[in-house]
């Protein structure tokens, strides 16, 4: 019995030691054919030494920035929120006190005009990517300013355009550059200047407002009791409303292709009676400017341009953070709109009530969602 044990243990060592010289000397081609078997065409490379990995050209998301890969290498990235305001007080005599001042803001009562934005649009030059991005941002979304819930339109009045533009800046996204708040009498004396815009007006706009009393020429400024379906209209302490003697705020323009002076552009961005609210406003306001950029920013048109800029930076009627210097500089960007693809974003809001009492509102992640790949990367 030990000698059977003793045999077969001497037959094992034998042949592992076999079979071990047997893998030693012809493993490597064993592995070959295996290799070839498991992972065919496939070969191990020659040379072996590590590939320098090279990043590409990735554009700095500031402003100004040139990158040789850009569409418009040779152009500046930018980002410019243009805000309307409808502070007339040249022209409407209902301000009873000064909007200028912050402290006088809570003696407004209900029946004085209210200092708002009127009109708030985002225009993006993207420089890397060769696309303009417009974007008419709706005016009664509703946000929140230092905690208190209003719509964006009266934060201008409470606040200040600085602060009105970071507040843009936030809900869409994307980092804001400049500026532009400019009154409506500085707006149409710009159009004026710039030979007026040619707009295919989309409906027939008519409007009057009694409320809204512009003082004619050598009119009397007093006060007159507001009257509404023969009753005097009473205000909170029971004291009748007055407004100024006058005539009433009218907007006539015929629907149909024509070239506007400063008055009538005016009227079409802000003329507010849409079938769909707001909806029929901001494609105006969008349709709108994109006419007037077409046919203001030219190269042909420098001269001009430059004049418009000095002009806002010494009106009282407007206010930027964008100067002359600054415009020349950006200025060849600028000019060159008619060669940038256009696009247009439409702001992602859901919208409730009617009339005066029409509200939108606005998820974060939806609007970042919509802005997102206009930004520089």
């Amino acid at each position: 019995m030990l000698a059977s044990v003793k045999s077969f243990f001497i037959a094992f060592a034998v042949a592992i030691l076999i079979f071990g010289l047997i893998g030693y000397l012809f493993m490597p081609q064993i592995k070959s054919l295996a290799d070839g078997f498991f992972t065919p065409g496939i070969e191990e490379p020659e040379d072996t030494e590590a590939v320098q990995y090279v990043a590409p050209d990735v554009p700095d998301p500031q402003k100004g920035i040139i990158s040789s890969g850009a569409v418009f290498p040779d152009h500046k990235s930018f980002t410019m929120l243009l805000i309307g305001s409808d502070y007339q007080p040249d022209v409407f005599s209902d301000y009873r006190v000064s909007v200028q001042n912050t402290a006088d803001i809570e003696q407004l009562s209900t029946h004085q005009r209210h200092y708002k934005a009127d009109v708030v649009m985002v225009v993006r030059y993207n420089a890397e990517t060769g696309v303009i991005m417009l974007s008419a941002i709706p005016t009664n979304l509703m946000v929140s300013a230092s905690g208190i819930q209003m719509e964006l339109c009266d934060v201008l009045e409470r606040k200040n355009a600085s602060y009105f533009t970071e507040l843009v800046s936030g809900i869409i996204g994307i980092n804001i550059d400049y500026y532009i708040c400019c009154r409506i009498s500085l707006f149409k004396d710009i159009v004026n200047r710039l030979g007026g815009v040619k707009y295919d007006v989309p409906v027939d706009m008519y409007y009057v407002d009694e409320e809204e009393r512009i003082v004619a020429e050598g009119a009397s400024r007093d006060p007159i009791p507001l009257v509404i379906n023969d009753e005097p209209v009473l205000d909170s302490e029971g004291n009748p409303v007055m407004i100024p003697a006058g005539k009433a705020f009218t907007i006539n323009l015929s629907k149909g292709i024509q070239t506007l002076n400063g008055e009538q552009a005016s009227w079409v961005l802000r003329y507010n009676v849409y079938a769909h609210g707001f909806v029929g406003r901001r494609e105006t306001i969008n349709t709108f400017f994109r006419a007037f950029f077409e046919s203001a920013l030219k190269e042909d048109n420098h001269a001009a341009l430059s004049a418009v800029f000095s002009l806002i930076s010494s009106s009282d009627a407007a206010e930027s953070n964008m100067t002359p210097s600054d415009f020349e500089d950006f200025a060849k960007t600028i000019l060159s709109y008619s060669r940038y693809e256009k696009s247009t974003v439409v702001f992602p809001c859901t919208i409730t009530g009617t009339g005066e009492d029409e509200r939108a509102t606005f998820s974060r992640n939806s609007t970042y969602t919509a802005y997102e790949k206009y930004k520089n990367r």
